[in-house]
């Protein structure tokens, strides 16, 4: 029989992580049974179902955590059903490898106890969670240090590690540790069967010459609020009538955010579509004559690849954002960047561009040309393959 390969996330439902979705329709292509277990939510309702192949087992989320004892009774409720789910899974088909994403880290203790039935465990390391808690809770050191011990523990406890990029990579080696051969970098690449230019769509404009455009989950570290900042100076203080935003994407903070916009008068030029599929997701980008990253530099941000940036790249589309350090070294000087905490510099970066469409279209191809020979996600498939590899012979050498 093919390998069985059950994949476990907490934070967003299948198929709405775009990562997760990925690696599991890359290994069903590759002969493996995949299962995914993981929560409900933005319409993913069913508890089960089966989407291209992949068999997924969903739970009933619970409601959102805020603040540290919320998140807690949020991934403590959540850990148990997923355990229930994982074993479900086995017993329907016993597990070769589980290969678990964080957040939260302690997702790998269910995993463990499949592991004493045979399974090999991956740690799929999307968050740094130390850094994710101190950007969510300010600097609680007693706090910290549990949190860093448990990413501790998840990484040591790990069959194989997998990685989103170099720093990563280095951070696991370091703060595992974790030997140097158990660590494995698969990075966060569009799909260009999903991903790619299209003609624009006039009237995603919204009767307006020019579309400036945000991508992705809306959460409360987002920095989102910037965007709303720059709006605020393009359109009330400049008085730029030319200008619609479209902030696309679902998520716990964008209730937050309308009524922000709202309550600073830019309902007429914000729009908040909410979740697209992909087909939206494309006409958005394609029409946008700039598209933003707003991540504020900290050590968690500065340390990952954003995946919107690389779909904006992918697409073509020249883009402001703040200077991070791992986003930096992946679009160079195709990028113009603004100063963080300055929405009038902001506001000159975007007008830079929406005022010289020659230049935008230059940046666009320059940031194309740089993403597509590396950063896609079929470039990253045979990565995933090795760490699924390396996992398979472990459980088999630990069988005989």
């Amino acid at each position: 029989m093919s390998p069985h390969v059950l994949i476990a996330l907490e934070n967003e439902p299948y198929p709405y992580d775009r990562r997760v979705r990925q690696e599991a329709e890359a290994l069903t292509a590759a002969g493996h049974a995949v299962t995914v277990v993981g929560p409900t939510g933005f319409g993913f309702d069913a508890l089960e179902e089966r989407i291209d192949g992949v068999l997924v087992l969903r739970y009933r989320a619970p409601p959102g955590g805020r603040g540290v004892a919320g998140y807690a009774r949020e991934y403590g409720l959540s850990l148990l059903q997923l355990g229930r789910l994982m074993w479900k899974a086995h017993r329907r088909r016993p597990v070769d490898v589980a290969l678990v994403c964080n957040p939260p880290d302690l997702l790998v203790v269910p995993a463990l106890a499949l592991r004493r039935a045979g399974a090999s465990v991956i740690f799929d390391h999307h968050d740094l969670s130390p850094e994710l808690f101190e950007l969510k809770f300010g600097e609680r050191r007693a706090l910290q240090a549990i949190v860093r011990r448990v990413e501790s523990f998840a990484l040591r406890r790990a069959d194989v590690v997998i990685a989103t990029n170099d720093t990563y990579a280095e951070i696991d080696r370091r703060r595992g540790p974790v030997e140097a051969h158990r660590v494995h970098i698969v990075r966060n690449g569009p799909d260009p069967q999903r991903i790619y230019p299209v003609t624009p769509r006039p009237q995603l404009r919204r009767g307006r010459d020019k579309l400036v455009c945000w991508v992705g989950l809306m959460s409360d570290q987002e920095g989102l609020g910037h965007l709303l900042d720059a709006a605020e100076e393009l359109v009330l203080r400049r008085g730029r009538e030319d200008v619609s935003f479209a902030v696309v994407g679902a998520g716990d903070a964008r209730d937050g955010l309308m009524a922000d916009s709202r309550r600073r008068g830019l309902d007429r030029h914000v729009h908040f579509p909410g979740r697209a599929d992909d087909d939206l997701l494309r006409g958005y980008m394609a029409t946008a004559d700039v598209c933003v990253g707003v991540d504020e530099s900290n050590p968690m941000n500065d340390s990952s690849t954003m995946t919107k940036i690389v779909e904006y790249m992918v697409m073509g589309r020249p883009i402001v954002q703040f200077s991070l350090r791992e986003t930096g070294r992946v679009c160079g000087d195709t990028s113009l960047y603004a100063r963080e905490r300055d929405p009038a510099h902001f506001a000159d970066r975007i007008a830079e561009l929406l005022d010289d469409p020659e230049r935008a279209e230059r940046l666009g191809a320059a940031a194309r040309e740089r993403a597509v020979p590396a950063l896609l996600w079929p470039q990253q498939v045979p990565a995933l393959l090795t760490a699924v590899g390396a996992a398979l012979e472990l459980r088999a050498a630990s069988a005989r």
